[in-house]
């Protein structure tokens, strides 16, 4: 009976201490360094990506800087970390997410080479709507990264 009572008593704290937890907004902001329309790759998925439920979680933000190859076959290569801040966490899951972009060429005409790439990944947390985190991204992607 003990055990019971134990097992409800936990169960109810559990319910309510989840229902006291506050919805979490987040947005990731993809800014290309050096932007031209002469591009020779477009992200195949032009989606904002999923801010890292680990960095979420902990309620990590901040900025990266990487340098990257796309292959002639759309492959996101050669991943450099140029700066993030903080440094560990978040270059750290940049680099993952880019490796795992495809890239699709912008015109059909003409051969697909080898393109280097400059882009900055901010990822911002707060407000009280979508909307709102995604206004305080577009202002940190105008602060150094550095």
């Amino acid at each position: 009976m003990k055990k019971l009572m134990a097992l409800i008593a936990f169960v109810l704290m559990s319910v309510s201490i989840s229902s006291l937890a506050k919805k979490i907004y987040a947005d990731v902001q993809v800014t290309d360094i050096n932007p031209t329309s002469n591009f020779t790759w477009q992200r195949e998925n032009k989606n904002t990506p999923k801010y890292p439920i680990e960095l979420a979680r902990t309620g990590v933000r901040g900025c990266a800087i990487l340098s990257f190859d796309i292959s002639q076959s759309g492959k996101t290569e050669n991943v450099e970390i140029i700066n993030s801040l903080p440094k560990k966490s978040i270059g750290k899951y940049s680099r993952r997410m880019l490796k795992k972009w495809q890239w699709v060429p912008v015109s059909t005409e003409g051969k697909s080479t080898v393109e280097k790439r400059t882009l900055r990944l901010d990822f911002c947390m707060g407000g009280e709507s979508t909307e709102l985190s995604q206004k305080y991204c577009i202002q940190q992607t105008k602060l150094a990264c550095s």
